[in-house]
């Protein structure tokens, strides 16, 4: 399925990433995800399991990441990395671990 195009027509104001395994080691995508909060300057992340969309105020390019092919195990360990950088940066995380993003957020 072609998330990027999907998300990318339903959140025109994102830029929108879908990224594999096979692209990073998992510490080094939540430091790549988190470098991308600094330049981003979110004032929230909505987490959908696999899916991860900066809050942005009106007028501002947002960031969704959209997380395919990750196991529930990576994706915790994603989801502790997140939290524990929010926590430190005063940036607020709201974690809908168990959704669908498929089907709650894009509707598919």
């Amino acid at each position: 399925m072609d998330y990027e195009s999907i998300i990318s027509e339903k959140f025109p104001n994102y830029d929108v990433e879908v990224i594999t395994p096979d692209v990073f080691e998992l510490e080094d995508l939540i430091e790549y995800i988190t470098d991308d909060i600094i330049v981003y300057k979110p004032y929230s992340l909505f987490v959908y399991r696999h899916m991860i969309r900066f809050m942005m105020n009106v007028g501002h390019r947002g960031k969704i990441y959209y997380l395919d092919g990750f196991s529930d195990d990576d994706l915790k360990l994603i989801h502790a990395g997140l939290l524990k950088f929010t926590w430190k940066n005063d940036v607020k995380i709201n974690l809908f671990k168990h959704s669908n993003p498929d089907r709650d957020v894009l509707g598919l």
